[in-house]
């Protein structure tokens, strides 16, 4: 894919040349949306980037453009396309035969785009690195430990991850399960209980300090309240693992 044509500003070029010179520059502004074409807004000047369609065919070349545009669009925000990790989730069609392939992105600890889609005859830009024999035993399941942490992240943090859990047809989900979206439901109301209840404690013991009429039965209140609250803390001990 590196040494497909391409054109800059009219000359002929190719995308890895493109690439790097756009790699080397402030990007101040990616199109929207490409066909073919794209303009590049740079502290260097204007990009015009083009498909070179006098060259012979090659499977995706029409698409350069678009995943120019993509890894572009990724510089702009300070998001290095080499150093990011990609992650698939979701595999989707049209009425007209199209397909894609969706992915987040994960970028010095953050989930810096929530979609970047891909069609099956885009050149290929992913690719799964390999660091061969690990030299630590652990190191698979350490590997496979952060992937797990990231689609968890995903799909509790994000808007499109928290659609992917709610939507009727059930779409796949990659290292969670969908009851755990109930669960942490079950946390989150459980916690709040506790909540209310130490505060119930505390204006026990305020009002037990303050009118020392009603003290012995304010502290008997304020005890009676911390047993139930230990209590509702054993009983729900397993809520969330």
């Amino acid at each position: 894919m590196a040494t497909l044509p391409l054109t800059d500003n009219g000359e002929p070029s190719t995308f890895v040349d493109i690439y790097r010179k756009l790699h080397g520059v402030k990007i101040l502004k990616v199109p929207d949306w490409v066909m073919g074409e794209a303009t590049f807004e740079t502290d260097a000047g204007e990009v015009t980037v083009s498909y070179e369609s006098g060259q012979p065919y090659v499977s995706g070349q029409l698409h350069l453009v678009t995943v120019l545009r993509d890894l572009i669009d990724l510089l702009k925000d300070g998001i290095d396309p080499h150093r990011a990790m990609y992650f698939y989730y979701e595999h989707d069609w049209s009425n007209d035969a199209d397909e894609l392939y969706a992915f987040f992105v994960v970028h010095d600890g953050k989930i810096v785009r929530e979609r970047l889609s891909f069609m099956p005859d885009y050149p290929r830009v992913l690719t799964k690195h390999d660091d061969g024999e690990p030299i630590w035993h652990s190191e698979p399941y350490k590997q496979e430990a952060w992937e797990t942490y990231w689609y968890r992240k995903f799909y509790t943090e994000t808007l499109a991850g928290q659609l992917m859990v709610l939507r009727p047809d059930e779409p796949i989900l990659y290292r969670y399960d969908r009851s755990m979206h109930d669960v942490t439901r079950d946390v989150e109301f459980v916690t709040v209980i506790k909540i209310y209840r130490l505060l119930c404690i505390a204006v026990a013991l305020i009002a037990a300090m303050t009118f020392q009429d009603f003290k012995p039965y304010m502290t008997i209140l304020a005890a009676v309240l911390f047993v139930e609250l230990l209590w509702m803390g054993w009983k729900t001990r397993r809520i969330g693992r």
